[in-house]
């Protein structure tokens, strides 16, 4: 059922068998065959060769290519939710989020795509009206998207849609963990009309298809949604031919809490952040400083909230948090907990598996009270549903600590004295900032700064990615 899409046709791979497994039970949803370096070279070359005659389509056109996606991608909503679910370990309501991205960057790219406009300007040396200069953007060319496992469809939709409303055709390589769902893309991108080769989207193993990709001269543009080693690994591989990176990696975010807050509402928001999709977020809190006068009340309502949580998986009914992605990621977080507990970290509660989920790759969320800066949990990025906090009792050390790693995607602040809310804008080396529980859109960058990556995704700057410049200067 599920196959490869190349130049515009669904055929089979002709690599090894590709195995998909359920994280909630560890059972087998499907499989495929995978696609080989030949067939990844062919979809570089019809990448290419639809770029000659796609860059020069009416932006009408694109943008009714991008609805009629849309459109069947609405209809085929339930069944790609449901998908989702299974591949990834998202619950339903997660999933429907994971889709609905997908569909709404549709809408927003089609939109942005009608909004890149160049501009002009008298030369400011010679008499006015003499000479003028124009700057424009044209479609950048061949685009690769290596797509992470966490959001199968969201993280495809930035890597596919701006490219579509660009004028630029596009490679997406899939995660091997959560591939089934952006196959199904595929089918829908045929069924939609997307001429040949604009779209391709392959999966196959990481080290025959995403290298033969990155050591390319084909792509303009490689982007990335996945760890900074797998940032770094990607530019070496594409040091073949200048090309741009749009890279978003890793992330190690801090949180300050300060003791203005309602605690109640905090607690929530923490408990939220960290069971949603069982914090297998780069941008979720990795390190929570709390001001030490509210400390102990704040790990007590904290701890009250983790108890409305249940495990559970797909269309189960109530405050529901699912597996991890897999058993070994599972067991990380396990590990980083009894590595916090050595060091002098007190486990709260959670941090177990539950005998009547040992099938799947779920634990209860765990919460460890009295965490230090040198502890794994606390320089490594989780990537899981541990809450570490600690107490902090200077702003101004706890702003230095924040800072101490060489991530830099996300930050967040909770507070609201203005001039405390300002100084962690101001000192923050993060490329998004959050402040109380403060919520990103389709309309906001997705960027990352130090070691978190380059470009951004999400927002009209993501869609400047995909083109270059062109300047004109005329003599009148």
């Amino acid at each position: 059922m599920y196959k490869q899409y190349i130049n515009g046709e669904l055929v089979e791979g002709q690599g090894r068998l590709m195995e998909v497994y359920d994280p909630a039970t560890g059972e087998l949803i499907d499989s495929f065959k995978g696609a080989t370096k030949e067939q990844t070279l062919e979809a570089l070359d019809a990448a290419a060769k639809a770029f000659e005659t796609y860059k020069m389509s009416p932006i009408a056109t694109r943008v009714a290519l991008l609805y009629k996606l849309r459109e069947l991608l609405i209809r085929d909503r339930e069944y790609l939710v449901d998908l989702v679910s299974a591949e990834s370990g998202r619950p339903y309501p997660a999933a429907c989020g994971d889709v609905d991205w997908l569909i709404t960057s549709c809408t927003f790219y089609a939109e942005e795509a009608r909004r890149v406009y160049g501009t002009t300007f008298p030369n400011v040396s010679t008499p006015y009206g003499g000479v003028y200069h124009i700057t424009e953007f044209r479609p950048l060319g061949v685009t690769v998207g290596h797509v992470a496992w966490n959001y199968p469809l969201g993280n495809l939709s930035v890597k596919m849609c701006p490219a579509i409303a660009a004028g630029c055709t596009a490679i997406v390589k899939p995660s091997s963990q959560t591939p089934l769902s952006a196959l199904y893309v595929g089918q829908l991108c045929k069924e939609a009309g997307i001429p040949a080769g604009v779209v391709n989207i392959i999966s196959g193993p990481a080290s025959e298809v995403a290298t033969t990709l990155n050591q390319s001269t084909i792509p303009r543009l490689i982007s990335l949604i996945g760890s900074s080693e797998t940032g770094l690994q990607v530019m070496k591989e594409g040091a073949t031919s200048i090309k741009k990176y749009a890279l978003e990696c890793g992330g190690n975010a801090p949180v300050i809490v300060m003791d203005d807050v309602d605690i109640t509402a905090v607690a929530k928001s923490i408990v939220a952040k960290k069971v949603g999709f069982a914090g297998q977020t780069c941008v979720n809190y990795n390190r929570i400083y709390i001001q030490e006068n509210i400390y102990e009340e704040l790990c007590e309502a904290i701890k009250e909230e983790l108890g409305n949580v249940i495990l559970g998986s797909k269309r189960d009914s109530g405050y529901v948090m699912g597996p991890l992605i897999d058993k070994a990621a599972r067991d990380r977080m396990l590990d980083l907990i009894e590595d916090a507990k050595a060091a002098g970290a007190t486990l709260v509660c959670g941090g177990e598996v539950p005998e009547e989920f040992s099938k799947g790759a779920f634990m209860t969320p765990a919460l460890l009270k009295d965490v230090t800066d040198d502890m794994r949990v606390s320089t490594e990025e989780i990537f899981g549903p541990i809450i570490p906090i600690q107490p902090f009792t200077d702003f101004d050390a706890a702003l230095k600590a924040a800072n101490n790693t060489p991530f830099g995607l996300s930050a967040y602040f909770y507070g609201h004295d203005s001039r405390e809310m300002m100084k962690a804008i101001e000192a923050f080396e993060a490329g998004e900032i959050f402040i109380n529980g403060a919520p990103g859109s389709d309309q906001t960058p997705h960027p990352g700064t130090k070691q978190s990556g380059i470009g951004c995704d999400k927002s009209k700057w993501s869609l400047d990615e995909y083109f270059d410049f062109k300047q004109v200067s005329i003599v009148v």
